[in-house]
């Protein structure tokens, strides 16, 4: 096919009303588009679940057009610094619309054209019926030369209107992300953050000014996450918007304001930030990455409720088109790692914990960085050969470790970092140059590490053979995949800029992922990158479980799990819980009970723990297996409001979202300061412990005592005896109508 021309397109052509406006809705989402002769199609009404339609009221004043295209011969059509208000956007005339469905998705087409330019677009809408959820995606070519420096992937107007508000009331969410310290949610009003009020009846102009947050590299979470929240509006008419990108590379996200309203904008690379462009022409077209919207009455909660059904609904699909059923969502998981060997294994320390794990009951057994390690401490700069340690493991080996670990009733799993090769690897020698980064004429390196370009036959053809090797050798049921290192703006390798070659790249590596998964539906693989620092729904869409963090301290860890549920979904929250038999009792409960509502992922040293420790842990094991039992069913809510990084209470839970399912639970932690909090439940909701059960803790070994006093229909106050560090987990027996 010529790249300079639409794609043929089978769906339904859909017509313009006589007053201009396109209409595509089903039961929860409405999207209303204004078509003129002499403007960009734009996104005049947008309205979800709870929300009057916004087929029903008038238009949004100051429109968005539905995707913005910068380029570096033409640019904006005001002096800004925004990813808005660019020409060849505003020059794109509407040419067709078509609805048609892509398994179990509802998709709008729109076509445009610029006739001056010859640049053609092609914006997809689509959404799983039942949620209030939307995808965007672009394509963008031209019929003729053509440079690209930006593209959105969504550029929404955000209904204010409708909501009965003005930017002066809009709030903003968004979250920092670093290593050991994920999921630091912020709110602010968003005149305080970066968009002030410039009067523009006395300024005609469009305000220039931003909220951004923005990734590089291939850390997608490194910094910030890829996805905030608006709310908007007053009493019945309140509610919220959230959107996220999804992408496992650079991104950025805006929100910015116009002579009249407010948009969002958010995409993949832009050559500003990233070094990243594409040059249009008869043989080249470009895709942008996905990124999706929810949008629904009510607050923050509420949308985040909308999202998690969004990417349950994408996860599902990604799964059928893979093969693959949900089963790995009721796999408890042990990891040598985490507070316990440090990537340091060897037969006379695996062996005990083995035996250890074997009498949980756990159904995983993870060994974790080192096991390829002969050089007696190079497990991070020697990986990428990926072959068993020679002197590790004494006269056993590995197959003998991995044959003690199914004896004790438990599948094996590997720790791998399939997308490095270590400077002292021999494989460093065998590839050439072109199967890894390189940047002025040498391979890129990081910390020891080389990384491979997954564009490349060499490297993906080594990464093949290596998996299909270790899955008949050894026959893994999980995989562990880590991402360590960070090798900068891109690739110049079969690229004319460096961002181009890392976007290449990373859309390479979820192919491999999802051909990798086709082949074999049923490894369970977990997303790691120095923790959570690409947890995003590129990756979390294909694989099945999200380390939340690396953080050792479970004190700063409660603030990371009270969070996750924001941007993770609570069936693929990997929250480490290390309980040590050294610690006091409530300092074990105060670790197991991250993982309860979420993955109770499963470290620390089992193997010296007394019958009485081991009981709490099995104890834990225990609630959070009935907890799996539903909680696909299930949606997060916070009964403290957003969590706050440093407070000394946090809490987050689970709330069924259908009559299905009559139990919640909520997490709190209490790390000092005030003996008693207030937390909010739902209508006629009432608490009992859930974690731990009576029995497992006692006075005589550093327990508190914890009191549930109702208030009223709808609040509950806890108290503790004392201000040590504390946690429970409570089931919520809801009444018999709640939603």
């Amino acid at each position: 096919m010529n790249c300079s021309q639409f794609t043929p397109c089978e769906g339904r052509t859909e017509i313009v009303d006589a007053d201009g406006r396109l209409i595509w809705h089903n039961d929860d989402i409405c999207m209303v588009f204004v078509v003129r002769d002499n403007a960009p199609v734009v996104l005049a009404g947008l309205s979800g679940y709870g929300m009057r339609p916004a087929c029903e009221l008038n238009n949004e004043k100051g429109a968005f057009p539905i995707v913005e295209v910068l380029t570096s011969i033409s640019g904006r059509t005001m002096n800004h610094q925004r990813l808005t208000d660019t020409r060849e956007g505003s020059q794109l005339r509407f040419v067709a619309a078509y609805t048609y469905e892509r398994g179990m998705r509802h998709v709008l087409r729109i076509d445009q054209k610029d006739e001056h330019s010859g640049l053609l677009t092609e914006t997809e809408f689509s959404m799983f019926p039942g949620v209030s959820a939307v995808s965007c995606q672009s394509r963008i070519a031209s019929e003729r030369r053509l440079p690209v420096e930006a593209v959105s992937s969504l550029n929404l107007t955000v209904p204010l209107d409708a909501a009965g508000g003005g930017v002066d009331g809009v709030e903003v969410y968004w979250a920092d992300s670093t290593w050991a310290a994920e999921n630091n949610w912020h709110q602010a009003p968003l005149r305080e953050i970066g968009l002030p009020d410039i009067n523009t009846n006395i300024n005609p102009r469009v305000p220039g000014a931003r909220f951004n947050l923005s990734s590089r590299s291939t850390w997608s979470t490194g910094e910030k996450l890829p996805l905030g929240v608006l709310t908007m509006g007053e009493g019945i008419r309140r509610s919220a918007l959230i959107w996220q990108i999804e992408h496992n590379g650079p991104w950025t996200w805006e929100i910015g304001e116009g002579i009249d309203g407010l948009h969002i904008t958010a995409g993949g690379p832009n050559g500003d930030d990233h070094q990243w462009a594409v040059v249009l022409d008869e043989r080249t077209d470009f895709v942008t990455v996905p990124a999706s919207f929810a949008i629904c009455s009510g607050g923050w909660q509420q949308v985040v409720e909308q999202m998690t059904l969004h990417r349950r609904a994408l996860r599902s699909a990604r799964l059928a088109v893979n093969g693959q059923n949900h089963d790995s969502e009721q796999l408890v998981i042990y990891n040598d790692y985490m507070n316990t060997l440090f990537g340091n294994p060897t037969a006379d320390k695996e062996l005990p914990l083995i035996e250890g794990a074997g009498k949980l009951g756990v159904d995983v057994f993870c060994i974790d960085a080192g096991w390829y390690d002969s050089a007696d401490g190079g497990w991070w700069d020697m990986v990428g050969e990926w072959k068993p340690s020679t002197n590790r493991f004494g006269n056993l080996g590995l197959k003998g470790i991995a044959s003690a670990i199914r004896k004790a009733g438990m599948g094996l799993g590997l720790w791998l970092e399939p997308e490095v090769v270590g400077v002292r690897s021999p494989i460093a020698n065998e590839l050439p140059d072109s199967a890894f980064f390189c940047r002025h004429g040498e391979r890129v390196a990081d910390d020891g590490r080389y990384h491979l370009d997954f564009r490349s036959p060499d490297a993906r053809a080594h990464m093949d053979d290596t998996m299909e090797r270790i899955i008949a050798e050894f026959q893994p049921k999980f995989f562990k995949f880590d991402y360590n290192t960070v090798p900068g703006v891109g690739t110049e390798i079969d690229a004319g800029y460096l961002g181009e070659g890392l976007l290449g790249h990373s859309r390479a590596y979820v192919r491999w992922l999802d051909d990798l998964k086709h082949r074999h539906p049923e490894l369970v693989i977990e997303n790691c990158g120095s923790g959570a620092m690409r947890a995003d729904y590129a990756m979390l869409q294909r694989l099945d479980l999200q380390s939340t963090s690396d953080q050792c301290d479970p004190a700063i860890y409660a603030a990371i799990a009270a969070g996750a549920s924001m941007s993770i979904l609570p069936e693929q929250q990997g929250n480490w819980g290390y309980a040590q038999q050294e610690m006091d009792d409530e300092t074990a409960v105060f670790t197991l009970a991250a993982g309860i509502a979420g993955r109770l992922y499963l470290s620390g040293f089992v193997n010296r723990m007394d019958e009485r420790r081991l009981r709490l842990v099995r104890g834990a094991i225990e609630a959070h297996r009935q907890v799996l039992r539903n909680q696909s069913g299930q949606v997060p809510f916070w009964p403290l409001g957003l969590p706050v990084f440093s407070g000394d209470w946090l809490a987050s839970g689970l709330l069924p979202y259908s009559d299905n399912n009559e139990t919640g639970y909520m997490t709190i932690w209490h790390r000092g300061g005030a003996n008693s909090v207030v937390v909010e439940v739902p209508q006629g909701a009432t608490l009992r412990p859930f974690f731990p059960k009576p029995g497992l803790i006692d006075k005589s070994h550093g327990a508190v005592d914890w009191h549930v006093e109702p208030l009223d229909g709808t609040h509950v106050r806890l108290t503790v005896s004392d201000n040590r560090r504390s946690a429970r987990v409570y089931a919520i027996d809801m009444p018999d109508s709640t939603k």
